[in-house]
């Protein structure tokens, strides 16, 4: 297979297809900005704050956060090591496990998350360019200014989105370092006004334990929400780079960038006179006027690191599903989708808690497809056919004509206990009550779609290991 990459300063016209390793050219530090850069943003920031919403203190929420990112990160690391075997993104390498027909599962979960991901940025984004554009310069507050500052938003991503990988890399280091250091900053900025002793309000699940739970929860399901995306770069990572070095770019730049991100939105939400205040507001509010000009361009970075990601992860989505398109006219395609809903949804219909909630809802989606993989890739070996899993039928990963039915089975099995276990303002599942309202959604899901996919799986993958030797040389397939 010939490469299509061009790198430096030329468009990205590689898509989906295998990365040879001649053209394998990043390592874990890349890995680590882009998914730390992509982090630090106020969409994230919003997630950070629900801890002190929930009622908890600070250092309650401290400590639910940290633990939180830290075992989310540590479970999902070892999805990098797809990209890493297979040489493509984490929707293709799928198939494995799901059929070269069944990843269009992940190619749908991955174009919807992003499309909620999308709209949050663009409002969170445009709202700190008017609310900093009025504190600094009295410039009106309404929708007319709202939609400038989204459009000029909706712009920069696609651009950067279109033009691929090697300057989305690019643009998350740089976003890392900007939007880092200035919420870094921002803790001695705001001090003078924090309390260390803030002890919080009422408990929204009516106990301490419940409440600090739930927030666990929460800060958790934000590294799982990025596994569909984390292969997108490391198949450029050369197959001979150590595993765990790997896996330490990956989940330390989920941590790092989350955490930064979540602890410092909980520090400014602690400082609110009112916690219904909307946060992007209530920060540029309390912010000293010298320093709103870099709280709008933590906006307008994050904005372009967190889409950027986002889009160019989807725009590879929509080309998995097969429909003779290439990556550049996907991601145009998905670039103006995501435009239309984020409009809709921001500036129509008012829509941005429930684009939100149902966030959340595709996370127990990606849950049991997230431990499916990893469970396969455990009774797999880590060994894989790149050629297979890109040929249109037959192969090792035909299975039944093209679907591999127990993990599709597992799947969704997996996703109707999670929606039992829901909470949301979108639905409410009927089991919530059983544990306290605790929304512990995504989590049942994870356990069950991996327990039951490995229940159904683990003889005949061990018979079938024995027969084929499962070590396939990467180069050699291709």
């Amino acid at each position: 297979m010939n490469s299509k990459v061009e790198q430096g300063s030329k468009i990205e016209i590689q898509g989906i297809d295998y990365i040879p390793e001649a053209d394998r050219n990043s390592n874990p530090w890349n890995v680590f900005f882009v998914l730390g850069g992509a982090q630090t943003c106020y969409p994230i920031m919003l997630i950070g704050a629900l801890p002190v919403i929930f009622g908890l203190g600070w250092w309650d929420s401290f400590f639910a956060i940290t633990i939180g990112l830290l075992i989310g990160s540590i479970i999902v690391a070892p999805i990098a090591l797809f990209g890493q075997k297979t040489g493509t993104n984490g929707i293709v390498s799928s198939g494995a496990h799901f059929g070269t027909k069944g990843r269009g599962i992940g190619a749908l979960l991955t174009i919807v998350v992003a499309i909620g991901f999308y709209a949050l940025v663009v409002w969170t984004g445009s709202e700190s360019i008017i609310h900093g554009g009025h504190k600094l310069f009295g410039l009106p507050t309404g929708d007319a200014s709202l939609v400038i500052g989204a459009l000029l938003i909706c712009i920069m991503i696609t651009i950067v989105a279109t033009y691929g990988h090697s300057l989305v890399v690019k643009i998350e280091k740089v976003g890392a370092v900007i939007a880092g250091v200035t919420l870094i900053s921002s803790i001695f900025v705001f001090m003078p006004q924090f309390d260390a002793s803030y002890q919080g309000g009422s408990y929204l699940l009516d106990g301490y334990w419940a409440t600090w739970l739930l927030s666990v929860s929460t800060a958790l399901s934000i590294p799982v929400s990025l596994v569909p995306y984390i292969n997108d770069y490391t198949r450029y990572i050369p197959s001979k780079t150590s595993a765990r070095s790997v896996m330490l770019g990956t989940g330390g730049g989920i941590f790092v960038g989350c955490w930064i991100t979540m602890i410092a939105a909980a520090y400014f939400m602690t400082m609110f006179k009112s916690l219904d205040t909307p946060l992007v507001q209530g920060i540029i509010e309390l912010s000293p006027t010298w320093f709103v000009l870099p709280l709008i361009i933590v906006g307008i970075v994050g904005s372009l690191t967190q889409g950027s990601f986002a889009i160019y992860g989807a725009g590879l989505g929509l080309e998995t599903l097969g429909w003779g398109l290439n990556r550049i006219i996907t991601t145009i395609i998905i670039s103006v989708v995501s435009i239309v809903v984020a409009f809709l949804a921001v500036f129509v219909y008012d829509l941005v808690d429930v684009v939100n909630a149902f966030v959340t809802l595709i996370i127990v989606a990606i849950s049991p497809w997230l431990t499916i993989k990893l469970v396969g890739y455990f009774l797999f070996k880590g060994q894989y056919s790149p050629l297979d899993l890109h040929k249109s039928s037959g192969g090792l990963y035909w299975y039944s004509n093209g679907y591999n039915l127990p993990a599709i089975t597992s799947w969704v099995i997996g996703v109707i206990v999670g929606l039992l276990f829901t909470n949301t303002i979108v639905f409410v599942g009927p089991f919530v009550n059983s544990v306290g309202g605790i929304d512990i959604s995504f989590v049942s899901s994870a356990i069950v779609g991996g327990a039951l996919y490995y229940l159904l799986v683990k003889n005949s993958i061990s018979k079938r290991n024995e027969i084929s030797g499962v070590e396939p040389n990467l180069e050699e397939t291709i």
